[in-house]
């Protein structure tokens, strides 16, 4: 038993150094803060244990020690195996049936499971807390393995989401590009009037002698249009 104790004490402290390297990389996961409590919690306990056994005797394991055979009433105090993790947990006997089994409320959950009559223990065979937090957490943790497999896969899908987001911006720019380009060269096309510029009559004149204002509508330093006088008109 103390073997044990040592041999699982060392395996709780690697998972907790595994749980602390995962926390560099994710600091805010609650998953990861729970198991950093529990392991910390369950180091202490197990710490605890093997400092009382070196000087009392291990306490047997319930689910496999013979015990004599006990007459059990409703209201008495026992321990009984929770169906989640079959650890032995302190509870009240609330029923007996007819089948052999019988209803106990367990006094850490506040919850009613019925068990066979059979497998009822003592309130002082529960299984130690440091046992059963271990049994949770071996369902819980990860191998060193698991979680650098599983930070490889969350690095590996964020480079894919920035390699996405970078193609999405680029082709939106080459876009953006293409209509400007396509309608610059509307604008500036020979075929279309669109895009010309038109030539004031008080544009400064190309010639020397010419005069800004004078001449037609269409080019300065030309000579005004000349208008004849129309005589009245006499019957």
């Amino acid at each position: 038993m103390a073997e044990d104790l040592e041999s699982n004490l060392a395996t709780y402290k690697l998972q907790l150094q595994q749980v602390e390297a995962a926390l560099e990389s994710d600091s805010t996961s609650e998953e990861l803060l729970k198991l950093q409590h529990d392991l910390d919690e369950v180091i202490k306990l197990t710490e605890d244990l093997i400092s009382a056994q070196k000087t009392a005797n291990p306490t047997p394991d319930p689910s496999t020690s013979d015990f004599p055979e006990r007459k059990w009433a409703i209201g008495d105090k026992c321990c009984a195996p929770y169906i989640r993790d079959k650890c032995y947990y302190r509870g009240t006997l609330e029923d007996m049936l007819v089948d052999g089994t019988c209803t106990v409320t367990f006094t850490e959950y506040d919850h009613t499971e019925a068990v066979p009559i059979s497998q009822l223990r003592p309130v002082e065979m529960a299984t130690p807390r440091a046992k059963a937090l271990a049994v949770g957490l071996k369902k819980r943790l990860k191998t060193k393995k698991e979680f650098m497999a599983a930070e490889r896969e969350y690095k590996k899908k964020k480079q894919q989401k920035k390699a996405q987001r970078i193609k999405a911006l680029e082709d939106e720019r080459e876009g953006e590009k293409n209509k400007w380009l396509s309608f610059n060269s509307k604008s500036f096309s020979s075929k279309s009037s669109r895009g010309k510029i038109k030539k004031s009559i008080f544009a400064t004149p190309e010639a020397v002698e010419g005069r800004v204002g004078v001449g037609t509508c269409d080019t300065g330093g030309k000579p005004m249009t000349s208008f004849a006088n129309r005589n009245k008109w006499k019957k």
